[in-house]
């Protein structure tokens, strides 16, 4: 059977719409944290999703899903689709904005609460085939004994394309969102799920989502960056590889080939920095956001002039 859905639930206009509801918010946390008894979580604020800089050369932060819970700890959620090499990277830099936010002027070092950042992905980051887990826990640790040594930092990787299915009625709450995400359960699924109060809201939810004029144009707006980003990337590696076997075969070594696949990837590099230039990206922060070595920023701003 087909798996049931009309559009995509990791697009991130439709997971913000989704999680502007509380309810759902809430259970979706105390699932994937396995918040339970004392630790349950009751109630939360929703907070800034945009980090901004202290100073005119830092990093502006644009988060997907913050808020903050009553017990004072601070959860990010980012939904991503395109696969970035440098996801990790970034998720700690969330992080980071969130947690040198979290201190005010005039407390102490011991009133800091803890960040979670829970990173929701259509793709895999952990190739290792003894990480076929789709739901990773990333702590700071003893390295001798593997025992965490704060709580103040908190990671999770959901891996979408690593959740396999089975019956519902065997199905942890966790997975029971994860199967949502995934996009792989089928009608006969779904109408299973709709009986659970809040699952059965957020199928509803998927449901009408697309009803909405603004809604609709947020949401293709969206998937069309998406197919655009992941269509440059395939042609100008493409573009690079031709590129690089037509400079090997004239000059009948192997150099020219790794020459002409530098080019292409140079080029594809310049092509995305000048996007981000001209959607309002400083130079500086779009290569930094790029994960290219400040080495190469001078060289590559010279060739983008």
């Amino acid at each position: 059977m087909r798996a049931a859905g009309h559009i995509s639930t990791t697009n991130d206009a439709f997971a913000k719409k989704l999680f502007s509801h509380k309810d759902i918010l809430i259970d979706f946390l105390n699932a994937i944290l396995q918040r339970e008894s004392d630790n349950l979580i009751t109630d939360l604020t929703y907070t800034d999703t945009e980090q901004h800089a202290e100073y005119s050369y830092e990093k502006i932060s644009r988060l997907d899903i913050c808020c903050t819970l009553v017990s004072g700890e601070k959860i990010d959620i980012e939904v991503q689709v395109a696969n970035e090499p440098s996801w990790i990277g970034r998720s700690l830099f969330y992080w980071a904005k969130l947690y040198t936010g979290s201190l005010l002027k005039g407390e102490t070092y011991d009133e800091l609460k803890p960040v979670i950042c829970i990173n929701l992905l259509k793709f895999n980051i952990f190739e290792n085939d003894s990480k076929q887990n789709p739901h990773c826990t990333a702590k700071i640790c003893n390295m001798d004994d593997r025992e965490p040594i704060t709580p103040l930092l908190e990671l999770h990787f959901l891996e979408l394309q690593k959740f396999k299915k089975k019956k519902i009625s065997e199905m942890s709450r966790a997975e029971k969102w994860l199967a949502y995400f995934s996009g792989k359960l089928t009608r006969g699924e779904e109408d299973a799920m709709q009986r659970d109060l809040i699952l059965g809201k957020a199928i509803d939810i998927r449901n009408s989502f697309m009803k909405d004029p603004e809604n609709y144009a947020a949401y293709l707006n969206r998937e069309m960056e998406i197919l655009d980003y992941k269509s440059m990337m395939k042609h100008k590696l493409e573009e690079g590889e031709k590129k690089g076997l037509e400079k090997g075969r004239a000059e009948g070594r192997e150099e020219g080939r790794e020459e002409g696949r530098e080019e292409g990837r140079e080029e594809a590099t310049i092509k995305i920095l000048r996007n981000l230039i001209t959607n309002g990206h400083k130079a500086d922060d779009a290569l930094r956001q790029m994960g290219i070595p400040e080495s190469q920023w001078e060289s590559l701003k010279a060739k983008l002039k």
